[in-house]
């Protein structure tokens, strides 16, 4: 499961805000698209049995053509001594984190919601497969699929919860998509994801459905 990863290095704002007996923070996360690799080295990335779905949590159009996607955080200074390039693209989405203590690095929940055009690339999967195959995904090699299909999800939700501060462990998290909107040739989409882990906490997840459907 990537959440750990993806969410802790997305905890780059000040001062967190008080909620009752909780806290949130925003979440600014240092990624281009929902992809990265596990701990295995496994490519990460929504797909049901037929395509593949990739989501850009900042513009494709400032995506550099060489960065692998499968690196996740991107660090890389926009110049010598400067800030990550990464945060000078601009966000799709918004989100923020749901802490227990200021102090926590891993949240409890994140929530990312869409700012009301997500672009969404879609693949066939048996084409994205070939590719993955030499782990190594670039905006490029996408661009590159015959089977492309470019759209804009108007609606996007995603929350994740790692699970550390659940009573199961952190093995028994959760990751909860679901998305829609239309292709650039007015064809609708929906995109639904949901992936939690095993009760014995034993830090296996499992993809629990997975729907993407063209109408």
């Amino acid at each position: 499961m990537k959440l750990i990863t993806v969410f802790c290095l997305g905890l780059f704002s000040v001062a967190c805000v008080a909620q009752a007996d909780t806290f949130t923070r925003a979440l600014t996360p240092p990624f281009y698209t929902d992809v990265q690799r596990l701990d295995d080295g496994t490519p990460y990335y929504f797909h049901d049995d037929q395509w593949a779905a990739f989501v850009f949590l900042r513009l494709p159009s400032c995506v550099p053509p060489d960065f692998d996607l499968l690196d996740g955080a991107d660090f890389a200074p926009a110049f010598p001594g400067g800030a990550p390039r990464v945060f000078g693209c601009p966000l799709t989405v918004e989100g923020h984190a749901i802490l227990q203590s200021p102090d926590d690095f891993i949240p409890v929940q994140a929530n990312l919601k869409g700012l009301g055009a997500v672009p969404v690339w879609f693949v066939k999967l048996a084409d994205i497969q070939p590719v993955l195959a030499g782990n190594k995904l670039t905006i490029a090699q996408l661009l590159g699929i015959p089977s492309l299909r470019k759209g804009f999800a108007n609606i996007y939700d995603e929350i994740d919860q790692p699970g550390t501060f659940r009573p199961q462990g952190a093995g028994n998290g959760s990751i909860h998509v679901t998305a829609s909107g239309a292709l650039e040739d007015g064809t609708s989409f929906q995109l639904e994801w949901l992936e939690m882990g095993a009760k014995n906490g034993d830090g296996q997840t499992f993809v629990r459905h997975a729907r993407i459907a063209f109408k």
